[in-house]
């Protein structure tokens, strides 16, 4: 992990003894606070902000290391026949802040990878210290490293050397409040050894969820009672399933080994770091108690603070060969498609949460498990992809909230009270993610306030909210988003109905609503000025005014007395018909000025910029000359020509067109092309996007009237096709902006 160097610090080394062993301390110093009575060596040049002190004859213990690293090194001494030396080593790390135990482990194993990287390993004691000192540089989370080497007396053969061990070590409070550890990997294991330091009272958590500990948990608590005693209980505070006398069990001034097991259906404790000796607990599983264990988490009481460590051990490159570094490279590969099928799940939920249980239903367990993707969650929230909004339950965050665009995130209760010049006027309604991002990008002076909930009925649908408040043009605009349900239909219509009644209760002053977001259009290869691209718009009217703009097809039937189909719908339209106005007042006004951009145009180039740091692509995918069809079920399709316009100054490549026409919906006409063709040809349908009924129907039942919907164009089907979908939803947001600057 190389980072930017911070040029007003200096790594200052100092080497000393303690407990008889040899230590070499590096410290990360402000130079304002280096003791410069203290430096031996100022280095120079490239080694520029590398210090070195006067030896130490006792180097102080300070505060507790929060992570170490324990291994034996293989040496030959030259000057006594290449006799074979072995070292004990230990590093031993502290960091700054307060990051959590993943970010500490992967921290200081790759910064102990890049030290002992056999491919440039250094050739004596000096330079690896030298090599240490400019690597500490790079990690800025690292804010100090200790080498402490003892020589051991009995040297061992290398094939009987145990791997490196890294600990990670834990501080909890004197209050009862659980921390999880999710850099241990409960899921591989049957057994734990770890080290205890703490006065009494030390609690042990195992549960089978992350970030969840009322239900399948089992509690151990070591030294209750004034450290008497020790227990194994059914649950957090439960019944006392298994208990022993245990005087003085624990230490306050030394860290204790012990284990815990949890195979064979039984619950084990013990003292001492060999698994299996000096139990004093155990605890067989009812059937009804049988569950598998995928999380830690411990805490000391009121009586007590304590010091938890736990042992990994590391996995240590040493194969540099061509084919382990294509290994290592479909490993990367195979770790950032994991983390995409994540994002996609919090995606689609935003702005609701998810939890683990939730997150590994959506992907079906897909290579992951509880731990896996608890380090995931992890390793993206801090690239600030995603937010621990409480413990085990996560939120999508947008990536300009972090980087100093003035977008603002807030997550409230309730919001704020805004004055009726601050009331928007219009509202925007995505259900995509991107769609979503989009849409925000035509937005000023924004914020967005999350309206999350933390009861325990947070899983219920719609529970959560997203509004993005700010300025286009004159107006005062609310943008949201809809949270997808994938698994239930059911969810999906509640959710979407209970987002257009809550935005339309809470900014009582919107006037006109835009559904805007990506569809399916409806392909015409004979007809050039009803045929669609990918990356068109279509907007909601048709030519006849009192015509609908949305149908949606609840049955389809086959003719008895021809051979077509029959459909049962339900269309929407709306009274006010002011913004299908100013559509066709800038549809007008683009035909007369052909010659000079189109206002969408200039905003989709914008958006882009705007967009060009998202982990999404919103840029125009390259086109094909012909397009393709899907067929019915299958994934087999049919390929045809784009029209080719009839006058040479239409002929605009790579640029939307804008079509009318009523857009529809419905999962039955998503299943057989030859009935989609046919409804849209009777209808006058242009596209087809995801069911908005729901929507339509909760914006007739608070009295809306006046909405649009925008839909730019991704595929020939329902919308669906991920590759061109952000560049269509930033056609659709960018004509959405002109429309409302027309107003």
């Amino acid at each position: 992990m190389t980072v930017n160097v911070n040029e007003s610090e200096e790594i200052v080394l100092t080497a000393g003894k303690r407990d008889s062993k040899a230590v070499v301390r590096l410290d990360r110093r402000h130079v304002t606070e280096v003791d410069r009575g203290k430096v031996h060596h100022v280095s120079g040049g490239p080694y520029k902000g590398l210090l070195i002190n006067k030896k130490s004859q006792n180097l102080d213990n300070g505060e507790p290391a929060e992570a170490r690293l324990e291994f034996l090194a293989y040496l030959v001494n030259k000057d006594h026949n290449n006799e074979p030396v072995q070292d004990s080593w230990t590093l031993r790390f502290w960091f700054r802040g307060k990051p959590d135990g993943i970010t500490k482990k992967r921290t200081f194993s790759q910064y102990f990878q890049e030290l002992m990287n056999p491919e440039n390993f250094p050739k004596n004691y000096m330079c690896f210290m030298k090599k240490a000192m400019i690597l500490m540089k790079t990690y800025l989370l690292i804010k100090r490293v200790e080498l402490e080497v003892e020589q051991v007396s009995k040297v061992q053969s290398p094939e009987a050397t145990p791997p490196v061990k890294s600990f990670v070590s834990l501080f909890t409070p004197d209050i009862y409040q659980y921390n999880f550890v999710p850099e241990i990997s409960m899921n591989t294991k049957t057994y734990l050894t770890f080290m205890i330091k703490a006065k009494c009272d030390a609690h042990i958590a195992l549960s089978a969820n992350y970030g969840e500990l009322h239900k399948k948990t089992i509690e151990v608590v070591i030294g209750a009672e004034h450290n008497t005693r020790s227990m194994i209980k059914d649950g957090i505070e439960g019944s006392v399933r298994a208990e022993a006398l245990t005087a003085n069990v624990l230490s306050g001034s030394e860290l204790r080994y012990f284990w815990i097991s949890w195979g064979d259906y039984k619950i084990e404790v013990g003292r001492g770091s060999h698994y299996g000796d000096g139990k004093f607990l155990k605890w067989n599983l009812p059937d009804n108690k049988r569950f598998d264990i995928t999380s830690l988490a411990v805490a000391t009481d009121n009586t007590s603070h304590g010091q938890f460590e736990f042992a990994e051990l590391m996995e240590v490159e040493t194969d540099y060969s061509k084919k382990a570094k294509k290994s290592r490279v479909r490993k990367q590969i195979l770790w950032l498609a994991k983390k995409q099928r994540i994002l996609h799940c919090l995606e689609d939920a935003y702005p609701n949460t998810q939890s683990v249980p939730d997150i590994l239903t959506q992907t079906a367990g897909r290579n992951l498990d509880s731990g896996t993707l608890v380090m995931l969650m992890k390793e993206l929230e801090k690239s600030q992809h995603v937010r621990e909004v409480e413990i085990g339950r996560w939120l999508r965050i947008q990536y300009e909230i972090h980087h100093g665009t003035g977008h603002d995130l807030k997550l409230v209760k309730d919001l704020p009270q805004l004055t009726g010049r601050e009331q928007p006027t219009i509202a925007i309604v995505t259900s995509l993610y991107c769609e979503k991002l989009a849409v925000d990008a035509m937005i000023d002076d924004k914020t967005t306030f999350v309206k999350y909930k933390t009861e325990v009925r947070r899983s219920f649908v719609g529970e959560s909210q997203v509004y993005t408040i700010g300025t286009i043009g004159r107006f005062k605009v609310v943008s949201t988003k809809l949270s997808r349900h994938p698994t239930s239909n059911q969810s999906a219509r509640i959710s979407a109905e209970n987002t257009i009644t809550r935005i339309l209760g809470s900014f009582n002053k919107v006037e006109h609503v835009l559904l805007v977001g990506v569809a399916g259009g409806v392909p015409m290869p004979s007809n050039y000025s009803h045929h669609v691209r990918p990356g068109d718009v279509v907007v909601s009217m048709t030519t006849e005014r009192r015509d609908p703009m949305y149908i949606h097809c609840a049955r389809i039937t086959h003719d008895p007395i021809g051979r077509g189909y029959v459909y049962t719908t339900r269309p929407f339209s709306c009274r006010n018909k002011t913004l299908q106005n100013v559509s066709m007042s800038l549809e007008s006004i683009v035909k007369t000025e052909w010659r000079k951009p189109r206002p969408w145009d200039i905003y989709i180039e914008e958006g882009q910029e705007i967009l060009g740091k998202q982990e999404t692509s919103f840029k125009r995918p390259s086109s094909d000359k012909k397009l393709r069809i899907i067929r019915q079920n299958d994934s087999s399709g049919i390929s045809f020509e784009h029209p080719i316009p009839p006058m040479k100054h239409d002929l605009k490549l790579g640029v939307p067109h804008i079509s009318y026409g009523a857009i529809g919906s419905g999962r039955l006409l998503s299943r057989t092309q030859v009935a989609r063709t046919d409804f849209a040809i009777k209808s006058n349908i242009r596209a087809y996007d995801l069911d908005f009924e729901a929507v339509l129907e909760s914006l007739e039942g608070n009295r809306n009237e006046s909405f649009l919907v925008i839909r730019g164009i991704c595929d020939y089907i329902d919308g669906t096709t991920k590759d061109w979908q952000p560049y269509a939803a930033l056609t659709a947001a960018a004509y959405m902006k002109a429309l409302v600057m027309a107003l």
